[in-house]
């Protein structure tokens, strides 16, 4: 067993590795399993390090969130300090579409697909659950490997007939309507209860269904 005090070797290989288990605590990647660290290994030729502690790592504070570099360092027997950068990645499971699909296509589910993709490349009100869109009608053509927003669907189109829920005081009671306009989640839509005639303003929840509006 190596005495106190005696300096212990450390090779690049550990030093690489052990940047990433500090940064993943650092970080609290455990709790979060949606980022991914890709840490630059260590040139083998700068040899082994040594220290009579564990080598201290340190980050910027204010630094870019895709690209920080960390530092390593050691005050003795003898100083000395790397530098290792590390690529941080974001990754969110998102759906995308299977095949090419047209526009003013009604979505089933064999047309999708779950998928883990770069925060990054991410845009718009994403669809995190097939169900969530199965019957809702495409605005746009999309292709396929695409990631699919509500901004590419209508979830009520202009002329459908919808679900309209009425909640008041507690009570839920539903009737029909017709759609006076496209909307997709969260959208304000006119609709025309079909029993009164008359018009009312809803939001969106579902596809073919909304809410109306106090």
């Amino acid at each position: 067993m190596a005495q106190q005090n005696e300096p212990q070797q450390y090779s690049p290989e550990q030093l690489t590795e052990m940047t990433g288990q500090w940064l993943s605590q650092e970080l609290n990647i455990a709790a979060n399993n949606t980022i991914k660290l890709d840490v630059t290994p260590l040139d083998n030729r700068i040899g082994d390090k040594a220290c009579v502690t564990t080598p201290e790592f340190s980050r910027p504070q204010n630094s870019n969130q895709r690209q920080i570099t960390v530092n390593i360092s050691c005050t003795a027997p003898s100083a000395w300090q790397l530098y290792v950068p590390v690529k941080i990645t974001e990754i969110v499971a998102v759906v995308t579409v299977r095949q090419n699909i047209a526009t003013g296509t009604v979505i089933t589910a064999d047309m999708l697909q779950i998928e883990d993709k770069e925060r990054r490349f991410v845009r718009g009100n994403l669809v995190t659950e097939p169900r969530q869109i199965v019957g809702a009608r495409s605005k746009r053509a999309l292709s396929a490997g695409q990631i699919i927003t509500m901004q590419d669907l209508c979830l009520v189109c202009r002329g459908d007939v919808v679900t309209i829920v009425i909640d008041n005081s507690g009570l839920s009671v539903s009737a029909t309507g017709i759609a006076d306009n496209d909307g997709t989640l969260g959208d304000t839509i006119l609709v025309q209860n079909q029993q009164s005639g008359r018009k009312i303003q809803t939001e969106v929840v579902a596809v073919n269904q909304v809410r109306v509006k106090f």
